[in-house]
C-alpha cells in the first residue's frame, strides 16, 4: 500500500520544494491551493461532472497533503490520531454511530474521545504568531489566483 504522506514528500521534492520544518511561502501557497481546487470542485458539481468532481477531490487531498507538509506538522501520526478519534464514535454494543435523522450527519457520543493534536504541530508553526497565519481574509480578496 501506498503512503499518502510519503508520495507527498517525492512531489514536493521534485518541485524544489521544502519538506522539512515550516516553510511560510509554500505554506500560503497551499492555502490559497485548497481554496482553487474547493472552487474547481463547486464548478465541477454545477456542470455535473463526474471525472472533474473526482479530479478536484484527489487535487484537494494533494494540496491538502502539501499544506500539512509546509507546515511541519507530522501528518501521519495525526491523521492516525484523528482516526482513533473518529472510531471512537462507533457504540461498542451495535457496531454503528449514531446519526442525526435529518442530514446523515454522524454526532459525537458521550463515550468520544475527541483528538489529542498538540503534539504533531510544528513548534515553528506553533509560534507563527496568529495574525500571520489568518489567511482567510488575503484568500478571499485574492480569488483571482494571484500570488502570496
Amino acid at each position: 500500500m501506498t503512503n499518502v504522506f510519503n508520495d507527498q514528500k517525492r512531489w514536493m521534492q521534485a518541485c524544489s520544494q521544502t519538506i522539512e520544518g515550516f516553510n511560510d511561502v509554500q505554506y500560503r501557497l497551499y492555502c490559497r491551493l485548497i481554496d482553487e481546487e474547493h472552487g474547481e470542485l463547486q464548478d465541477a458539481i454545477a456542470t455535473d461532472n463526474s471525472v472533474e468532481q473526482l479530479d478536484a477531490l484527489i487535487d484537494i487531498l494533494v494540496v491538502t497533503l502539501g499544506a500539512i507538509v509546509s507546515m511541519g506538522a507530522d501528518g501521519e501520526a495525526a491523521w492516525n490520531e484523528v482516526l482513533r478519534s473518529n472510531l471512537s464514535k462507533i457504540d461498542p454494543e451495535t457496531g454503528k454511530v449514531i446519526k442525526r435523522e435529518s442530514d446523515g450527519k454522524v454526532l459525537k457520543p458521550s463515550f468520544y474521545i475527541g483528538p489529542e493534536l498538540e503534539a504533531f504541530v510544528n513548534p515553528e508553526f506553533d509560534r507563527y504568531s496568529q495574525e500571520q497565519r489568518n489567511l482567510r481574509p488575503y484568500v478571499a480578496e485574492n480569488k483571482d489566483g494571484g500570488d502570496f
